[in-house]
């Protein structure tokens, strides 16, 4: 069986997908990932063979730039800013959408998984009449994204030879069932396997931390693409947190953490490191609300602080401070004092750990990625699907 994943140029929706890629090659069949030239080394640093499907397209280029080029107003109302997040989803799969048709045409795959926001190869799965399967990172996506890319994206579906964006023949939801949000659409659910990138693992992270120790990350979006001085805000995080008489672990990119060099004594930037590799051996972490960290923790039963700040974080937030496993600040409630205040809470209540570990339990008995395998090769020998090729 051949199997083409596509994805958006961003390490939080691609990372998701890779360990169901790695059960297909485990199971011998053949994967080839799909993504824009950018982001192929990071693909390739997987493990995973990669081709691009179109040039380098950066994040900001479709996400506040129309089809010209032009820079877009950011509506203040949440729903019309999902609703302009939904239109951004459908420009980079215009963008995509030629590569991605004469891949499938050439490689001729039997399947196609894609994470929820790549359309592209949706699109172009259907025009090849092969299911299309759609892989999720976690809560299942905001309503409003699938009918803003499938406006946005008319033109594309009709020349396609579709009257709209296709339905996918499956999903696979990776949401521990009592944090998914309710009324999101049925699924296959499978495990969330945490997979946060490529690392040697440091001597420090080996065994059990000596006394209590909490990671600090905003992810790899926001110290880029915000407009605050995130990575100044986890300095002082980090800081003021050794006030607990706690380690902190720093997650921030490898330039900014050489830049640290008078650091306080209980602090460690670490540059970037997967936060799966990290996370065993802390007490909380504290993070941006991004599903890959949050559901990383989940998956590893450690409480959160979760500061959201842009799009799904602060859906992914509420999701898991109803479920009991830790905390939440919005951006007006985000002081130091404040940060350090949560955590104390943290390390002091108990029950906010063993809610985080009963989710963690929840997550190891769903099916791995190596059983939902077996699920998509019967997917893929249905009659109907034959039928169509």
């Amino acid at each position: 069986m051949r199997v083409l994943v596509s994805t958006a140029p961003l390490h939080g929706h691609f990372f998701p997908l890779v360990p169901l890629s790695w059960a297909l090659r485990a199971a011998g069949h053949d994967v080839l990932v799909a993504t824009p030239a950018n982001f192929a080394d990071e693909v390739a640093a997987t493990g995973l063979p990669v081709v691009p499907c179109a040039g380098p397209i950066e994040f900001a280029e479709f996400m506040f730039h129309d089809r010209q080029g032009r820079r877009l107003a950011q509506p203040s109302d949440p729903t019309q800013r999902r609703h302009s997040s939904g239109r951004a989803w459908g420009r980079l799969a215009a963008r995509t959408l030629d590569g991605t048709l004469d891949l499938v045409r050439d490689w001729r795959p039997d399947l196609v998984v894609g994470e929820p926001t790549e359309f592209a190869g949706a699109i172009a799965a259907a025009a090849a009449g092969i299911p299309w399967v759609e892989h999720s990172w976690g809560l299942a996506v905001q309503p409003e994204y699938r009918p803003a890319a499938g406006a946005e994206l008319a033109g594309e579906c009709a020349r396609s030879g579709l009257g709209g964006l296709p339905e996918p023949a499956l999903r696979i939801d990776v949401c521990p069932p009592s944090v998914q949000r309710p009324g999101a659409p049925q699924g296959q659910q499978m495990r969330y396997v945490p997979f946060n990138g490529p690392a040697v693992l440091p001597q420090w992270a080996r065994g059990p931390a000596p006394g209590p120790r909490i990671c600090l990350t905003l992810g790899s979006m926001l110290p880029r693409h915000g407009l605050l001085d995130f990575a100044g805000m986890l300095r002082d995080w980090a800081t003021a947190l050794t006030g607990l008489g706690v380690e902190v672990v720093v997650g921030v990119a490898d330039e900014v953490a050489r830049s640290w060099t008078d650091l306080p004594p209980g602090v460690r930037a670490t540059g970037w490191l997967p936060l799966h590799l990290v996370l065993p051996g802390c007490a909380a972490v504290v993070h941006h609300g991004g599903p890959g960290s949050l559901f990383t923790a989940l998956a590893l039963g450690v409480p959160q602080l979760a500061l959201p700040q842009t799009a799904d974080q602060f859906e992914n937030s509420d999701r898991m401070v109803a479920a009991g496993a830790g905390l939440r600040l919005l951006p007006a409630e985000r002081t130091t004092d404040a940060v350090v205040d949560a955590c104390r809470d943290l390390l002091a209540e108990s029950l906010y750990r063993k809610n985080a570990e009963s989710i963690a339990e929840e997550n190891a008995v769903g099916p791995s990625p190596a059983e939902v395998v077996g699920v998509l090769e019967r997917l893929v020998a249905a009659d109907p699907w034959k039928e169509m090729a």
